[in-house]
Parts: structure tokens; C-alpha cells; sequence
């Protein structure tokens, strides 16, 4: 076997190796991430439904009745204002997580099929921008979910 080829054969299974890794350790990452926030809210929301008294209201119906006594309850528009950024939060972190899958899915299907194709892959022009590009998006995909997750 070639050094090209040999060379290719460590770069696939390493790809392949990092992205498994990555979506096991940063994918449980970003559940956490997620159950956070979902506590979060369901905290805030009980709470501000305990200082407005126990009302036995909907979800939506607590906000708005906490909405209208905010202006003389500084505690009570603290946590208004602390659980209403949360669902966007959650919409972000689903669409980072599922970024994150799905581009560690592809690289690990890509990798897995190349190794079928060594050969005529060692022998391409085109292979080594496809591994630099295939390793700088790893990067970059697993770097902006750490930022997003991380941020606030």
C-alpha cells in the first residue's frame, strides 16, 4: 500500500474517530443544555405563579396575569423578564444541537464510504481540501454550539 493511501486510511478513521466523539461528549453537552433551560423556565414559571397566588391558570395565562402586576413588583418583572428569552434560548440550542448531529453524522457516513474508495480518493487533487474542509467544519460546528451553549 501506497503512503497516499495509508495516509488516507488514518485521516478517514481519524475523522471518523473525532466525530463519533464529538457527537457523544458535545451532543450530551447540549442535552444538558437543554434540560437546564427547561428547568429554568419551569422554576421561574412556579414561582412567579406562587407570588401571584397560587392562581390556577394555563402557562400563558400566569405571564400575562404576571405582566400586569409587574409595574409595582420588582421581584415578580425580575423573573418575567428572566423566563421570557428562555424558549428562544431552547429554539437555539435545538438548532445548534441538531447542526451538530447532523454535520458529525455526514463527516462519520463520508469517512465510512471513503474507506471503500481509498484508492481512487489518494490518487484525487481534490482530497486534501476535502479533508481540510471536512476538519475546519468540525470545528467550527462543535466551536459555535459551545458558544451558543455557553454564552449566557
Amino acid at each position: 500500500m501506497s503512503d497516499e493511501k495509508t495516509i488516507l486510511l488514518y485521516a478517514l478513521s481519524t475523522l471518523a474517530q473525532t466525530c463519533a466523539a464529538l457527537a457523544a461528549f458535545v451532543g450530551a453537552v447540549g442535552l444538558y443544555r437543554l434540560q437546564s433551560l427547561h428547568n429554568r423556565r419551569r422554576d421561574l414559571l412556579r414561582h412567579i405563579w406562587e407570588s401571584l397566588g397560587d392562581l390556577p391558570a394555563p402557562e400563558e395565562d400566569v405571564l400575562t396575569e404576571a405582566r400586569r402586576h409587574m409595574a409595582n413588583r420588582p421581584a415578580l418583572a425580575a423573573m418575567v423578564r428572566d423566563v421570557e428569552p428562555i424558549p428562544k434560548h431552547l429554539q437555539q440550542s435545538r438548532q445548534w444541537l441538531m447542526a451538530l448531529e447532523a454535520w458529525n453524522l455526514l463527516v462519520i457516513g463520508a469517512t465510512l464510504v471513503g474507506f471503500n474508495y481509498v484508492s481512487g480518493l489518494a490518487s484525487s487533487a481534490w482530497t486534501s481540501g476535502a479533508l481540510w474542509l471536512t476538519a475546519v467544519g468540525t470545528v467550527a460546528v462543535t466551536g459555535l454550539c459551545v458558544f451558543v451553549w455557553t454564552k449566557d
